[in-house]
């Protein structure tokens, strides 16, 4: 069975809206449990929609970075739970439109080979949106190229990282789980948002062949003992 693109969206409208009055104490959960339930199996068929789509641009990237040298190429979908947690964070996100339900992530072995495979991508593929955080990157310093391909009728994000933005990322990613809630969505201390930004800059110094800025070097000196501080209580506070 089929849902229309207007019935998707409704359905997470609908499951964005009672998770935020849940959220304030202020849902009647028997009022729209029936409501809810049937927006949860719109929105898994939706998700299962992305599937078969995923697998194919996935391997037709996998043809494509073959020239550079054979790098990692995975993918995943995203979770009912992560897609309920960005529409609450984005309220105006019609749940048709989101590009990343399906995701692609492949690590170039340097920045040139990215724009390389972005660029073949951007001549072969049906890309609607390239957002270069690389040339720009994001507030907290996250560096990458992402295009959102739309292939079958569905819209699936490619990722393409070097291996230092990588490791930055998934650092972000286990310090997140570990100490810092919310840290990759613009939460946590300042001062650990500040090291990890540091951190982005410093890397992305070293992959352009240069030395990182002094007052960078500085910085990151002071952070250190703040983040060791913070990580140490933390870790107190979890036995």
């Amino acid at each position: 069975m089929g849902y229309s693109k207007s019935k998707v969206n409704r359905a997470g409208a609908l499951l964005s809206e009672q998770l935020r009055l849940a959220a304030e104490d202020r849902g009647n959960a028997n009022a729209v449990r029936e409501e809810v339930v049937e927006a949860l199996e719109i929105i898994e068929w939706w998700r299962g929609e992305h599937a078969r789509p995923l697998s194919r641009v996935a391997a037709n990237l996998r043809y494509y970075a073959a020239d550079e040298g054979r790098p990692v190429v995975a993918q995943r979908l995203k979770r009912v739970p992560t897609i309920a947690g960005k529409l609450l964070r984005e309220p105006g996100m019609k749940l048709a439109r989101m590009g990343d339900i399906g995701g692609v992530r492949a690590i170039m072995p340097d920045r040139e080979a990215a724009y390389r495979i972005a660029n073949r991508l951007r001549r072969n593929w049906t890309i609607v949106r390239f957002s270069d955080y690389i040339a720009r990157p994001k507030p907290d310093g996250y560096r990458a190229l992402h295009l959102i391909n739309r292939h079958r009728g569905r819209l699936v994000e490619v990722q393409l990282r070097t291996p230092l933005q990588d490791d930055w990322a998934n650092t972000v990613e286990a310090f997140s789980r570990a100490f810092a809630p919310g840290l990759k969505f613009g939460h946590g201390p300042e001062f650990v948002r500040d090291y990890f930004t540091v951190v982005a800059a410093t890397s992305a110094a070293l992959e352009q062949g240069g030395e990182p800025d002094p007052a960078l070097r500085t910085r990151f000196a002071e952070l250190i003992p703040q983040v060791g501080t913070f990580i140490r209580e933390a870790e107190d506070d979890s036995r």
